[in-house]
């Protein structure tokens, strides 16, 4: 049987041969639980079931994230057999007879499905049958990690379970709140750091030549350009020494970022560590060009080398922080920063915008990825 997704309609999801059956649900709960329901004080101990490229590739997903932790796995291949390169790095198994086993010996908390080819509906319903006497969970990842599990939501079809995806676009009473959110936030921390921003414009202005704000043109929502506000931090020549430093770029985009960048200045680099520098975007939110929180503000030429699924960043406004920042900033890959604004884009909410406000504040205190 196929597991769907259904996105005002139903649709195969061709690369899953796994179905949720009803009669699937393990003693410690249903077999599509999602394994992120807040941050215990001790991690989740995980076992994965799955192929071994399946396997691994879930592992290094969830290996930065400490709420969980990986401590066994059951690979599979064909029928019910195991096929190891390499040893894994923890206790693993080469049944699915064994998982349960393996599970209780090792103290897992669930046993997290890893969906593809060689587990199928027979499988699940054995694990489940295994599991039922042990205070574990039964999982399955659902293959759709772009897609956040507030618009996940099971259903029956015709005797099968599918998975109904909400649309991505908010509606007007949440863009509302989130504009209100924008302008009255932007304006109370406006007043409240106009003493800073006038120290700071005077210190730049006394440490280097040049003015004490830097604007730049930015591509806004739907491709609307704008120009953004920051403190200069770098001397006035910066652009036209760019070529000297090019060899040396750090990003692998069109992005130019190095860690010591001998055209920051003094102050510039004070303003970058501290994040104070972005503190005149608060006038790019009041005028509606940005929001306090959003994927980041992408340069012309930058937009011009987007493919498809890129372009669908410029469907929200960007914003002074977002997923991008509270994840590493400056340390990301390009590929992680656009597949983080992807993700903030398609399944944005307010909860989730206070929730990365609150993470920038521990961000901005320990500079990850700030120069």
């Amino acid at each position: 049987m196929l597991a769907m997704v259904a996105v005002g309609g139903v649709v195969p999801l061709d690369d899953v041969r796994l179905a949720f059956p009803a009669l699937a649900l393990s003693a410690g709960g249903s077999v599509l639980a999602v394994l992120q329901q807040g941050r215990a004080a001790a991690p989740q101990r995980l076992v994965l079931v799955g192929t071994r490229s399946d396997v691994e590739a879930y592992a290094a997903h969830v290996a930065t994230d400490g709420s969980v932790l990986l401590v066994g796995a059951g690979i599979v291949a064909g029928e019910r057999t195991l096929t190891v390169d390499a040893p894994l790095p923890v206790p693993t198994v080469r049944s699915l007879d064994r998982v349960a086993e393996l599970a209780s010996e090792v103290g897992a908390d669930a046993v997290v499905v890893v969906p593809g080819l060689a587990v199928d509906t027979d499988d699940v319903r054995s694990l489940t049958w295994d599991l039922e006497s042990l205070p574990v969970t039964l999982s399955i990842a659902v293959p759709i990690a772009a897609v956040a599990r507030h618009r996940m939501h099971l259903r029956s079809l015709a005797g099968e379970s599918v998975i109904d995806l909400a649309v991505s676009r908010a509606g007007v009473p949440s863009r509302f709140a989130k504009m209100a959110f924008d302008r009255v936030g932007a304006l109370v921390l406006l007043v409240l750091a106009s003493p800073v921003l006038v120290v700071m414009w005077a210190a730049v202005r006394v440490d280097s030549r040049g003015p004490g704000f830097f604007v730049q043109d930015r591509v806004g929502r739907d491709g609307v350009p704008f120009r953004m506000y920051k403190m200069r931090s770098m001397h006035t020549d910066a652009e036209a020494r760019l070529a000297e430093f090019v060899s040396e770029n750090e990003m692998d985009s069109t992005l130019f970022k190095i860690r010591r960048d001998p055209r920051v200045t003094r102050v510039g680099y004070l303003l970058r560590r501290s994040s104070l520098d972005e503190l005149p975007q608060l006038w790019n939110v009041l005028r509606g060009d940005m929001s306090l929180v959003g994927p980041r503000p992408a340069l012309p030429a930058e937009v011009a080398t987007y493919d498809p699924a890129e372009l669908r960043r410029l469907a929200v406004l960007p914003g002074i922080t977002g997923l991008w920042q509270v994840s590493g900033r400056s340390d990301l890959t390009w590929d992680q920063a656009v597949r983080l604004d992807l993700y903030y884009a398609d399944n944005w909410r307010m909860v989730d915008d206070l929730a990365i406000a609150a993470r920038t504040v521990v961000a901005v205190m320990q500079a990850r990825g700030a120069y």
